[in-house]
């Protein structure tokens, strides 16, 4: 019997590996924009490593990659990637380009990647119809969405208090991609979301009309979340959700 379609899978397999790992070196691109003050840089490859997380998903769960190559664990993989790209490197864009008051801004971020190491840490981070118990940790999206609206300080305070604090409850906040309800509207309004930080942050005279739609999307899933977790309430499973931490796996 020929090994060969055992061949191609395995290869197939390690392709997948070598793109979701692709993310943290694009991640450190956009960690060096930021050293270098390059704000727009900064979020265009933030948004690159969130589309690398969002495509790598579906890939890995048609060809079963953990079956396939399983001496790599690919849910150990994507949480260190994660981190990194949703955590560590918008913490640095949040202080770098001074999106809290200068007295603040350590703690803030400080306050971030510690609250956000114990969400990842979190055996219950999703639900059986693919809620996220907690903000999930989604800095890549939220620091980037504060810097084109350009709010005061004192406002990006609170928002980034708040969902820091957020990670530590049950408050449900839908996967991009995955959840049941509400599917075709979740998916219209991610991919609005997207285009209003790209069209913000680079197109000259998009920032009001970015602004009001990053208002109006983030208007919808805080709607969304207290419908899920006040008006239809369901148990969440206990095992964390592999390759799923942040919004489009």
């Amino acid at each position: 019997m020929s090994t060969a379609p055992d061949r191609q899978l395995i290869r197939r397999g390690w392709y997948v590996h070598i793109f979701t790992t692709s993310g943290v070196v694009v991640g450190m691109m956009a960690l060096q924009a930021i050293f270098e003050m390059k704000p727009r840089a900064a979020i265009a490859f933030l948004l690159i490593t969130q589309l690398i997380d969002g495509i790598d998903g579906p890939m890995a769960r048609q060809i079963d990659v953990k079956t396939v190559i399983p001496k790599l664990d690919g849910y150990v993989l994507d949480l260190v990637i994660d981190y990194v790209t949703c955590v560590v490197v918008p913490a640095a864009f949040i202080h770098q380009f001074e999106l809290l008051p200068a007295d603040l801004s350590l703690a803030g971020t400080g306050l971030v990647v510690f609250l956000s190491a114990m969400w990842f840490s979190r055996t219950d981070m999703m639900t059986d119809d693919h809620w996220f118990n907690g903000f999930p940790a989604t800095w890549n999206l939220a620091a980037p969405a504060l810097y084109v609206m350009q709010a005061p300080q004192w406002v990006n305070a609170v928002v980034i208090v708040g969902l820091a604090m957020l990670m530590l409850t049950n408050v449900k906040f839908p996967h991009m991609m995955r959840s049941e309800q509400f599917r075709p509207l979740t998916l219209a309004a991610s991919a609005v979301l997207m285009g209003a930080l790209t069209f913000g942050t680079w197109a000259d005279g998009w920032s009001r009309a970015a602004t009001l739609a990053l208002i109006a999307v983030y208007a919808y899933f805080f709607a969304l979340s207290f419908w899920r977790t006040v008006i239809f309430p369901r148990r969440p499973v206990t095992t964390p959700a592999a390759a799923t931490l942040t919004g489009f796996q």
